[in-house]
């Protein structure tokens, strides 16, 4: 059974988990940035020092301290930019809204970790359209244990698990034996 949740934060689950996430396919990138969609049913909590809605330009503004939290996965960021279209803005007292989250971008360093995955960044960009995120920095780093990837563009496709690491010279340090088959795949 699921809690009530604000309706904005409950349009923030669905963008971020897309409508079905399968198993991750070989060769693919394992990340954290799949963990929202592995627990697409655990309730989303989000805080932050404030909210600010702008109806007219269509925006709502978490700034300060920004954490959302969903089932084993965090993401933090000073600021989180909500982008939607329709006539007002999600809110817990607009439980009918007509409006739908379009576009996501958490700013100012951004760091998203489960229990076994860490990714960090400068800028993360959730569009739901495409069901894709897009991580960028100087660099891009995703860490599980003592393994770690670089890269300037992290990609992830969160329909297919699919993710690519580009830009620059991505380096990677992969240790054997260090991860267990059923560790890197998302759990269903």
């Amino acid at each position: 059974m699921s809690p009530r949740l604000p309706v904005l934060a409950a349009l923030l689950l669905a963008s971020l988990a897309g409508p079905a996430l399968a198993q991750q396919p070989p060769g693919s990138v394992p990340n954290a940035l799949q963990g929202f969609a592995r627990n697409r049913d655990q309730p989303v909590r989000i805080t932050s020092n404030s909210l600010e809605v702008r109806d007219k330009d269509k925006t709502a503004v978490f700034a300060g301290n920004v954490v959302v939290v969903q089932g084993d996965t965090t993401m933090r960021s000073p600021e989180l930019l909500v982008f939607y279209e329709g006539s007002a803005a999600p809110s817990d007292t607009a439980p009918q809204s007509t409006s739908s989250i379009r576009r996501l971008e958490a700013k100012g360093g951004v760091v998203v970790q489960t229990k076994e995955q860490t990714a960090t960044g400068d800028v993360g960009i959730f569009e739901m359209k495409t069901n894709t995120v897009t991580m960028t920095g100087r660099p891009v780093v995703l860490t599980q244990g003592p393994n770690v990837i670089r890269g300037q563009k992290l990609t992830v496709d969160l329909v297919t698990g699919v993710s690519k690491i580009e830009g620059g010279r991505v380096e990677s340090l992969i240790v054997p034996g260090s991860v267990k088959p059923n560790e890197a795949a998302p759990r269903r």
